[in-house]
């Protein structure tokens, strides 16, 4: 695998072989726009602390994706940047998002659980849109923006839990 990073250090090229697993190099500060997954069978990716953003689209269509962590000092998920992560099971959202960003994970069928933190202050359009296995969510109280159609086409049943706030 082979990664380009900019001076600003911002991945903007990501080149993978046949690798089942990719841990992106220390240094890499923001994840830019564009797939970084088709065509091929990425099931694990590490990214590393220090990283601020993901970009728009960045791992989109990524099919074999099993569970994503995103680690804290991120603040900000890009639109659609797991988009149509079909084998998606959990993802687990760093205490620093404060945005999720339009589609950021819609299309991901597999997606059963998703937690964040109270810090998430806005949830854009169809963020979790036709995610046909979702079972749980964790929402903070006190978000300022849930975007229109957030859970549409959402076709099981689920739980959607809002922690008790602590004094």
């Amino acid at each position: 695998m082979r990664f380009t990073i900019d001076k600003q250090g911002m991945l903007i090229k990501a080149e993978f072989e046949i690798e089942m697993d990719a841990t992106i190099p220390s240094g890499v500060r923001n994840i830019g726009e564009g797939e970084f997954c088709d065509p091929i069978a990425l099931q694990d990716l590490t990214i590393p602390i220090g990283v601020t953003s993901i970009g728009d689209g960045a791992f989109a269509h990524c099919d074999w994706l099993a569970k994503v962590t995103i680690p804290d000092g991120i603040t900000a998920i890009g639109d659609r940047a797991f988009f149509d992560c079909y084998s998606l099971v959990e993802v687990s959202i760093a205490d620093s998002v404060t945005s999720i960003g339009v589609e950021a994970f819609a299309e991901c069928n597999q997606l059963a659980h998703v937690s964040m933190s109270s810090c998430v202050k806005s949830i854009g359009d169809k963020a979790f849109a036709w995610c046909e296995s979702l079972e749980s969510i964790e929402i903070p109280l006190d978000v300022a923006h849930i975007g229109d159609g957030v859970f549409y086409g959402c076709s099981k049943e689920f739980l959607v839990q809002a922690p008790n706030k602590v004094p």
